[in-house]
């Protein structure tokens, strides 16, 4: 079964779906949106695919003192 990433942002409240990897990307230009709906998840699921989410690292802070 292959994998089709998406990070998962909360966006006003409300859970949106983005794309990561190539395959994704692709499912979402061919559902002509930018993110995904759960209408592309199901027909993603039902062609064989498996999704797995993500983390974002919004924020890359330096380790160590900060005091620099």
């Amino acid at each position: 079964m292959e994998t089709v990433y998406v990070k998962i942002v909360n966006v006003y409240g409300r859970e949106t779906i983005y794309p990561v990897c190539d395959k994704a990307k692709l499912f979402a230009k061919i559902a002509g949106t930018t993110t995904l709906t759960m209408a592309v998840i199901h027909s993603i699921s039902k062609l064989g695919y498996c999704l797995e989410s993500v983390q974002s690292n919004a924020l890359n802070l330096p380790k160590g003192n900060t005091n620099d």
